[in-house]
């Protein structure tokens, strides 16, 4: 649109798009870093190991 909109209605537009919008974002968020946690919780085994009842093998 090529129609100047002032300050007040870009304050309204953008207050409208957060209330919409915004909760979308946030819970799309949420599962992402979910995803990154289950994946790195996942990993702790891997990285966090150490061998048990070693001494008597040196």
């Amino acid at each position: 649109m090529d129609e100047d909109i002032g300050d007040l209605k870009a304050g309204l537009f953008l207050d409208f798009c957060l209330q919409e919008i915004g909760p979308s974002v946030y819970n799309q968020a949420v599962a992402d870093v979910q995803a990154v946690l289950q994946g790195r919780v996942t990993d702790l085994d891997s990285e966090c190991y150490k061998a048990e009842f070693t001494y008597w093998n040196r």
